[in-house]
């Protein structure tokens, strides 16, 4: 356990020193070569938006603060000069109506879609590709049975039938082995004279 906690240890250490100045060579090849920033329009981008932000918090400022609240039950202050300003601010710009019209509705009938896929047309062609296959190896059952069984079995109930026959002509018994010769013989030669060969 020692050994391989030893080259790990040299690896962390030797390995380490790719990436630094001593040897950047590593770093530049996974990294490539480093492009100039155009700082012209990206300055003036911060800048526009750093405006804007305190235009923002001044402007509050002074409706708020110089302004005032009332107590709690009052109108907003912005309310009583610009309803028409607050009633967009106070809707959020109509982005919750927005998105409730188009992306969750659109969401929904989707949905709604794919449960109807899967419950009616998926579910079916499942039921129908189960109740065929199940029909199909009923098929192969039946035939295994009573086709290929059957006809195996018959062939090998024949072939023993044969076999046990021909085990009687192998008894051992050299005089019944002359007479089967001769028999043999004697139906060849009377083939033979009777024309059989011609």
């Amino acid at each position: 356990m020692t050994i391989p906690l030893v080259v790990l240890a040299a690896f962390a250490v030797v390995l380490g020193f790719i990436g630094t100045p001593a040897w950047p060579w590593f770093q530049q090849y996974l990294g490539g070569p480093h492009e100039e920033v155009a700082w012209g329009g990206a300055v003036t981008l911060m800048l526009v938006s750093t405006v804007v932000v305190f235009a923002g918090i001044s402007i509050a400022g002074v409706i708020y603060g110089l302004l005032g609240t009332g107590p709690t039950g009052e109108k907003d202050v912005l309310e009583t000069l610009a309803p028409s300003v607050f009633a967009v601010l106070r809707e959020k710009f109509y982005v919750d109506e927005l998105y409730e019209a188009t992306i969750v509705r659109f969401n929904a009938s989707f949905a709604r879609f794919c449960h109807w896929l899967d419950s009616v047309v998926l579910d079916t062609l499942v039921l129908i590709v189960s109740y065929l296959v199940l029909g199909l190896s009923w098929l192969n059952r039946i035939i295994d049975e009573y086709v290929v069984n059957l006809g195996f079995d018959e062939v090998c109930r024949r072939l023993r039938r044969v076999g046990g026959l021909l085990s009687r002509l192998q008894d051992g018994q050299v005089q019944n082995y002359l007479s089967v010769i001769g028999l043999a013989l004697t139906v060849l030669l009377l083939l033979l004279t009777w024309g059989w060969g011609k």
